[in-house]
């Protein structure tokens, strides 16, 4: 009977569920808590451990089970101890500033970030820093010394004590340099100021790190009205005020063959009351993740310079840019059907690289390739804006392009029938054309791009977020 017990206890462990054991518990090692939608490949990439040195360190049974919450140690690290978090480095950010706004020693920054020059920061980094409680993007409790003031004057005027700021002696300086910004955090909420000017609030580009043919915001929040210009990657940027008049922001799409790596980001700005400013910092551009994929085509449609024909024509079709923003919300897909249901299918999605008739990889798919699954071959305006092209080309066959506003345009491709004109105002929802297969098309479908700065981007960005 003794015996029958037994088995029957050793067959209920074996049902119950494989879970992630931590056989080691080693003080030496610092702990990071897993946040929501993170996986250990994910975490083992942030901090440049290997993937199984971190299951071995955590003594994990079953990977799978990781979830939010979980407390990780985190191997490799000597020397380095308790909570720790990651974070980008934002647009601004100096090797002096992260060292006071984080309250971190030189010397422990570079052990947790393995950097040895200020050089090696770039916007969209990650960085390994302890959490001590703190919000490290608020910005409410900063200021910056300004000419012919001290640290000490720059703290009573903002009603700080001066030996609240966080500060290590191996990292500021006895003398207080105009410009230098000082960290300090309280209960009360100051106004907000940047490190970059005393103009300027802040300065936000989302998402970091930016991804290969994906949509970049830069948003900036003055203390007045103001104009700004920049560029980023070669490409001009156009800024636009929001409805506050004090807010700024410029759309950029990054072109989806952009080498991954650094990028250059410049943004000037000159404010009513006289003050200018000049940013200049590289950007982690880095991969969208694209597949390859082959096609059948009529050989007389891969002709370079038809393709370079054709690519002229649109874009002297996307330029100028228009100031007024005819949407507000996220856009729709411009098809009858829902992905849900199966009765939206797409058949080429955006980033493919491509080869035709089993040539090269060359280029890439610019938008969504929608099948008919559906008895309606409706096309709809996916969002406000203005026609302004509507016929054939030789490689979209008919074509519609719509102008949402600030060099944000959708494009349709192989129409049967085009049923707008050039300068006609559509609503989201309007009827503009029909599923065909005109131009370079291996059967009817409807080839969807959004154009973002003169650049096709992931038309998913603007289904799932609304921007700006």
């Amino acid at each position: 009977m003794a015996k029958k017990s037994i088995f029957i206890i050793i067959a209920l462990i074996l049902l119950l569920p494989p879970s992630a054991i931590y056989a080691q518990d080693n003080p030496d090692n610092p702990i990071y808590i897993v946040q929501p939608g993170e996986n250990l490949y994910e975490i083992a990439a942030k901090f440049s451990v290997d993937v199984q040195e971190l299951i071995t360190t955590n003594g994990i049974i079953n990977a799978n089970l990781i979830s939010e919450g979980t407390e990780l140690r985190i191997p490799g690290l000597d020397g380095v101890s308790g909570v720790l978090i990651t974070s980008p480095v934002q647009v601004g950010e100096t090797l002096q500033v992260l060292l006071r706004k984080s309250n971190i020693s030189l010397e422990s920054f570079q052990r947790l970030n393995k950097i040895t020059s200020p050089a090696e920061l770039f916007v969209g980094s990650n960085l390994i820093l302890p959490d001590d409680g703190k919000d490290l993007q608020a910005s409410n409790n900063l200021f910056v010394i300004n000419p012919n003031t001290t640290i000490f004057d720059e703290s009573i005027l903002s009603g700080t004590n001066r030996w609240s700021i966080n500060r290590y002696d191996d990292v500021i300086s006895p003398i207080n340099l105009p410009g230098e910004s000082y960290f300090y955090f309280s209960d009360k909420t100051n106004s907000l100021i940047s490190t970059i000017s005393a103009s300027i609030e802040s300065i936000e580009l989302r998402p970091l790190p930016i991804v290969q043919g994906h949509t970049a915001v830069i948003s900036v929040k003055t203390k007045g009205s103001a104009a700004f210009s920049g560029y980023m990657n070669g490409h001009t940027l156009h800024f636009f005020p929001d409805e506050t008049g004090q807010s700024y922001y410029a759309l950029h799409g990054l072109h989806a063959l952009d080498e991954p790596g650094l990028v250059p980001l410049q943004i000037d700005g000159h404010f009513e009351n006289g003050d200018d400013f000049h940013l200049d910092q590289m950007v982690l551009l880095t991969s969208g993740g694209f597949v390859n994929e082959t096609l059948t085509v009529e050989s007389t449609l891969i002709d370079e310079a038809l393709n370079i024909e054709e690519a002229n024509k649109i874009q002297g079709i996307l330029f100028p840019v228009s100031d007024k923003k005819l949407w507000n919300d996220a856009f729709h897909f411009p098809i009858d059907g829902t992905l849900s249901d199966g009765s939206i299918a797409i058949s080429s999605y955006f980033g493919n690289r491509s080869s035709y008739n089993n040539g090269e990889y060359f280029g890439f798919h610019g938008g969504l390739d929608f099948w008919v699954v559906l008895n309606s071959l409706n096309i709809y305006a996916p969002a406000p804006g203005t026609i302004i092209f509507a016929g054939p080309m030789d490689i979209r066959g008919y074509t519609t392009f719509i102008d949402h506003g600030q060099g944000v345009v959708s494009g349709y491709g192989h129409q049967s029938e085009i049923l707008v004109e050039e300068g006609q105002h559509v609503e989201t929802g309007d009827l503009i054309g029909l599923i065909g297969k005109t131009g370079r098309v291996t059967g009817p479908h409807l080839h969807w791009d959004i154009w973002v700065n003169g650049n096709q981007i992931d038309p998913f960005d603007w289904i799932e977020n609304q921007y700006p």
